[in-house]
């Protein structure tokens, strides 16, 4: 039998939505940092014309935000599309995100979500989230919940503190998977703790339903999930 929370499961329906354009550029730290942007291009088109996929991407996000004197954005899709085609996972990443929301070309969610699976199988956290998000909500292909599930998962191990709220979701509204108030409880308890506004009135709804031997046992999970990987998860940003 599915508890239900009308009001909860509501604000749940809400949660999940793919991560905003660029949010996993930054992640890839192994790039030269030039002195001027004029360096910048020289560079990453040397390096790009030489066959280096990472310089590919780089130089096509410098197209696509206008740092290059006299590029076109629509060049950059060009760029990416080589740097995919070798395998870089943010190229390919960057590619779902366009098609998924149709900059630079046609809306394609098909085609967003092959895209974001390449990506994904090579363990980056934001593509393993996005794809997540279209299984979850049947964008661009059959819904999928368990994928969906494991695929969160992984995420929020990859330092992706939005995939506590979907998880939380997945888990208290018992309709893609088998409903888990305890964990969901656990999974908000780590949303609350890494700063996220709704984890603390969700969990609030959710401890409602649960016993005071739950409480503790989702409490423990939270505890537990921290130890192990909470080192991940980027620091709540401060509102002083």
């Amino acid at each position: 039998m599915i508890t239900r929370l009308p009001v909860l499961l509501m604000v749940f329906s809400l949660c999940a939505s793919p991560l905003a354009v660029q949010t996993a550029v930054a992640q890839d730290a192994d790039v030269p940092v030039p002195r001027t942007y004029g360096e910048a291009m020289k560079w990453y088109r040397e390096a790009a014309d030489a066959g280096d996929p990472k310089a590919m991407f780089y130089l096509g996000l410098t197209l696509e935000q206008g740092l290059r004197a006299g590029g076109d954005p629509k060049d950059a899709v060009a760029w990416y599309q080589k740097s995919a085609d070798k395998g870089f996972p943010l190229a390919q990443f960057k590619l779902g995100q366009l098609y998924q929301f149709g900059q630079l070309m046609t809306q394609d969610s098909t085609a967003a979500r092959s895209w974001y699976e390449k990506a994904a199988t090579q363990n980056l956290a934001d593509a393993q989230y996005n794809l997540a998000v279209m299984l979850e909500t049947g964008d661009g292909g059959e819904a999928d919940g368990d994928r969906a599930l494991a695929l969160y998962h992984s995420a929020a191990e990859g330092g992706i503190p939005e995939a506590f709220l979907n998880l939380a979701g997945l888990l208290a509204q018992g309709e893609l998977v088998e409903q888990d108030l305890v964990e969901a409880l656990k999974w908000l308890l780590l949303a609350d703790r890494t700063g996220l506004a709704q984890g603390q009135a969700m969990a609030a709804a959710v401890r409602q339903l649960l016993s005071p031997t739950e409480i503790a046992d989702a409490e423990s999970r939270a505890d537990r999930w921290m130890t192990t990987y909470g080192g991940r998860i980027p620091e709540p940003v401060s509102a002083n």
